[in-house]
C-alpha cells in the first residue's frame, strides 16, 4: 500500500516538475516566454498565425508551445509561409529552434528547423493534432515565423485511376483529392470525377488549397472545372488553375457553381523533378438561389489592369482579411508601370500587411521593380519596407493610413505580389519598437518636457536611453524642440549623441542627430510615433539635455523640406554661375588676353620716329630703348595719330667701301696642259 502511493508521488512530483514555470492557456508574450497555448480548433477555412515579435524579433530564452487539434477522421496541415531562426550548427539547431511534433505533446515525433526559409516549409500531421515550439537561448534572436493551417483528409473517390461519378446532397460537404494529397508527390497521374445534383439542383465546388506547380502557364500540374458532364462544356476555371501555397489563393473566389445539375473535374500531373502536394476541394448540392462562401476566409480587393493609369486606388481595412495583389497576378505584370494604394482603417486602429508571395525582378538597391511601403497617406511618408525579388516583410503601420506603390521598369517582368492587409486594435506599443528599457510618452497640444537621466546633473557613462512619443489623434505633427543641450562635442557625434527616428524604431529614417550644445527643432510630418535614443559612451560625461513636445498643426518655417529646397536651388544657381565663368576663362585664353599671359599670335614690334631714324643704333640702345617702354605707366594712352615717316636715302654702290682680302688662296694652281 505504501509503495503504491510512494509510486503515486512519483509520478504526481514528475508531471508537475515538468510544468514549473510554464503558463498554461495563456498567450505567449515578454512576460509569458515559457507557455502552452491552444489555438482556434483547425478547420477546412485557412486560418493564419504568426510568432510574437514576427519580423521584428523573438523573446530572448523563450519557450513558448502552440497546440492544434481538428475533427476526428482529418489530418493536419500547417503551412510555415516563412521562417527566420538562428542558425544552429548543421542540422542540429542547438541555439534556437521551430520544432514541429506529430501530436497533442513534446513526446511525439518531431522535426527540427532553423536558419532562414523565404518560401517556408509544409507540415502534416498523421491525426488531428499537432504542435509547434520555438525555443531561444540567451544571445540572438532572429525574426520568428508565419504560418497558416488547415485541417484536411485524403478522399480521390477512386478517380485517380478510372472516371468516378458522385452524387452532391444539400446536407453534407463531401471533399475531393488527388490521390498523394496531403503527401508530397512527383509522378504522372490523371484523375476525372463527374459531379451530379441529387436535388436537381446546383452544384457548389470551393477550392480549399492548392499545391501546385504553378508559372506563367500551367504545365505539370493542371486542374480544371468544367460547367457540364465533360470537357467539351465551358471551363468555370476559365482555363487551367495551378496555384502553389505560395500563391494560393490567387483568385477573388475559390467557389465555382455550375448552372445546370453536373459538374465535371479533371486532374493532371506530370513528374517533373519537384515535390508537390496537389489540391484540396469540397463540394455540396445547392437549391434555389445560389450563395457562394470561400472557405479561405479571406476577400481579395485587386483593382483592374488600369489602375496604374486611373490614380491611386482607395481601399478600407476593417476586421476581415483582404487582399492587394499586382495587376494580371499571377501573370507576369506589364513594363513601365506606376501603381499605387491606399488603405484607410478606422480612427485609433493601425493596419497590420502580410506578404503572402512575392516575385519581382531583382536587382541591387531595387532600383528596377520594386514595392514601396509608405507609413502615412502618401509618397512622402517614411518608407518602412521596400521589396524586390522574393525578399519581403510584414509590417504594421504607426497610424491608420498605408501607402503602397508599386513601379516597374521597361525591362523583365515576374509573377508579382499579393499582399493581405486588416485592421489592428489591440496594441499599446507597435512590436518593432525596442522592447525593454522604453519610456512611453504621449503628444497633445499642451506642451511637455523629457529630460536626460540625472539632468540637471552628468548623465550616465556607456548606456543607451528611448523614449517613444506617440500621437494618439490622427491630426497635427510631433514637434520637438531642445532647449538645453549640453552633450559631448564631436563634429560628427560620434560619442554620445541623440537621435530621433521618424517612426517607433531604429529602421525608420533619421530625422534628426544631434550633440554638443545643438538646439535643433524637429518635427515628424509622417506618422504617429517619434523614437529618440540617446547613447553615451565610457569616456565624459556631461549635464545632458531638456526637450520640450508637443502636437501641432502648423508647418515648421525652417523645415528639412524647404531647408532641402533653398540648398538645391542655391547649388543650381552656384553650378550656373561656375560655367559662366569657366566659359569666360575659356574665351579670354583663347584671344590671349589674361592676365600675365603671353599671346599666342605673332609679335608686333613698336617702332618710334627716333629708332626709325637711326638705323645703325646699338643694339645696347635698342633694348635700353625697349626698358623704356616697358617702364611706361598703365594709364598711358596708345595715339592715334599717324606718324609720316622721313624717306630713306638710297646708298650709291661707288661709295660702297671696298674690301681687301689679305688671305691667300690655299688652293695649287692649276696647271696648263
Amino acid at each position: 500500500m505504501k509503495r503504491n502511493g510512494l509510486i503515486s508521488v512519483i509520478i504526481w512530483c514528475f508531471v508537475s516538475c515538468s510544468f514549473v514555470g510554464r503558463a498554461i492557456g495563456q498567450t505567449c508574450s515578454e512576460s509569458n516566454k515559457r507557455n502552452t497555448e491552444a489555438l482556434p480548433s483547425a478547420t477546412v477555412s485557412l486560418q493564419s498565425y504568426s510568432s510574437p515579435g514576427w519580423r521584428v524579433t523573438y523573446y530572448p530564452e523563450m519557450d513558448c508551445q502552440w497546440t492544434i487539434g481538428a475533427s476526428n477522421g482529418f489530418r493536419i496541415m500547417v503551412d510555415v509561409r516563412e521562417y527566420i531562426i538562428e542558425d544552429g550548427e548543421g542540422a542540429d539547431c542547438v541555439y534556437d529552434s521551430l520544432r514541429f511534433y506529430d501530436g497533442a505533446n513534446t513526446g511525439a515525433q518531431v522535426t527540427s528547423v532553423c536558419g532562414t526559409a523565404r518560401s517556408g516549409r509544409m507540415f502534416v500531421s498523421s491525426g488531428p493534432a499537432a504542435l509547434l515550439r520555438l525555443t531561444s537561448d540567451y544571445s540572438i534572436q532572429q525574426a520568428g515565423f508565419t504560418m497558416r493551417y488547415i485541417m484536411t483528409k485524403t478522399d480521390d473517390h477512386g478517380g485517380c485511376g478510372t472516371a468516378t461519378t458522385l452524387t452532391a446532397t444539400t446536407n453534407t460537404v463531401q471533399y475531393i483529392t488527388n490521390k498523394q494529397w496531403p503527401d508530397s508527390y512527383d509522378e504522372n497521374s490523371l484523375c476525372r470525377w463527374t459531379i451530379t445534383s441529387s436535388s436537381g439542383g446546383k452544384v457548389s465546388m470551393t477550392i480549399l488549397f492548392s499545391d501546385m506547380l504553378s508559372g506563367e502557364e500551367c504545365y505539370s500540374d493542371t486542374l480544371e472545372i468544367f460547367d457540364g458532364s465533360s470537357r467539351t462544356d465551358p471551363s468555370l476555371t476559365q482555363g487551367y488553375f495551378c496555384d502553389s501555397r505560395g500563391t494560393f489563393p490567387s483568385r477573388s473566389s475559390m467557389t465555382f457553381v455550375t448552372s445546370g445539375t453536373q459538374a465535371f473535374i479533371r486532374f493532371r500531373s506530370i513528374a517533373s523533378g519537384w515535390r508537390r502536394h496537389g489540391f484540396f476541394l469540397s463540394f455540396v448540392d445547392v437549391q434555389g438561389a445560389v450563395t457562394t462562401t470561400q472557405a479561405p476566409t479571406t476577400t481579395t480587393t485587386q483593382p483592374p489592369n488600369e489602375v496604374c493609369s486611373s490614380g491611386t486606388v482607395q481601399l478600407t481595412a476593417n476586421n476581415d482579411t483582404q487582399l492587394i495583389q499586382s495587376p494580371s497576378y499571377p501573370i507576369f505584370y506589364s513594363p513601365n508601370m506606376l501603381c499605387s494604394w491606399l488603405i484607410t482603417a478606422p480612427t485609433g486602429a493601425l493596419i497590420q500587411l502580410k506578404v503572402i508571395d512575392s516575385y519581382l525582378e531583382d536587382t541591387d538597391g531595387c532600383v528596377g521593380d520594386y514595392v514601396h511601403i509608405h507609413d502615412g497617406s502618401n509618397a512622402d511618408s517614411a518608407v518602412i519596407a521596400t521589396y524586390c525579388g522574393e525578399i519581403s516583410s510584414s509590417v504594421n503601420s504607426t497610424s491608420n493610413r498605408l501607402y503602397i506603390q508599386f513601379r516597374t521598369d521597361g525591362s523583365v517582368g515576374q509573377r508579382g505580389f499579393q499582399l493581405e492587409y486588416t485592421v489592428l486594435y489591440d496594441y499599446s506599443t507597435p512590436s518593432c519598437a525596442p522592447p525593454a528599457g522604453v519610456t512611453n510618452l504621449e503628444a497633445n497640444a499642451t506642451a511637455q518636457y523629457f529630460e536626460s537621466p540625472n539632468y540637471p546633473d552628468n548623465y550616465n557613462s556607456s548606456s543607451t536611453f528611448y523614449w517613444l512619443i506617440h500621437n494618439p489623434s490622427d491630426t497635427g505633427y510631433i514637434r520637438l524642440e531642445v532647449e538645453d543641450s549640453r552633450i559631448e562635442a564631436d563634429p560628427y557625434c560620434t560619442y554620445d549623441k541623440v537621435t530621433v527616428y521618424r517612426g517607433p524604431c531604429t529602421t525608420y529614417p533619421i530625422l534628426s542627430s544631434f550633440c554638443g550644445v545643438e538646439k535643433p527643432t524637429v518635427t515628424q510630418y509622417t506618422g504617429s510615433y517619434v523614437l529618440v535614443v540617446f547613447t553615451t559612451d565610457a569616456t565624459a560625461d556631461f549635464r545632458g539635455f531638456r526637450i520640450k513636445y508637443y502636437v501641432t498643426t502648423e508647418v515648421e518655417k525652417t523645415s528639412t523640406f524647404w531647408r532641402d529646397v533653398a540648398l538645391i536651388a542655391g547649388a543650381t544657381i552656384a553650378g550656373i554661375a561656375a560655367v559662366a565663368i569657366i566659359v569666360g576663362l575659356a574665351v579670354a585664353a583663347k584671344k590671349g588676353k589674361l592676365p600675365g599671359m603671353k599671346s599666342s599670335g605673332p609679335k608686333k614690334r613698336r617702332l618710334s620716329v627716333s629708332s626709325l631714324s637711326s638705323s645703325s643704333s646699338s643694339s645696347d640702345e635698342s633694348d635700353k630703348e625697349s626698358s623704356n617702354k616697358r617702364k611706361r605707366p598703365k594709364t598711358a594712352l596708345r595715339s592715334k595719330t599717324k606718324v609720316r615717316l622721313p624717306p630713306v636715302k638710297s646708298a650709291k654702290v661707288e661709295t660702297l667701301p671696298k674690301v681687301s682680302i689679305k688671305g691667300q688662296s690655299k688652293l695649287p694652281p692649276i696647271a696648263k696642259k
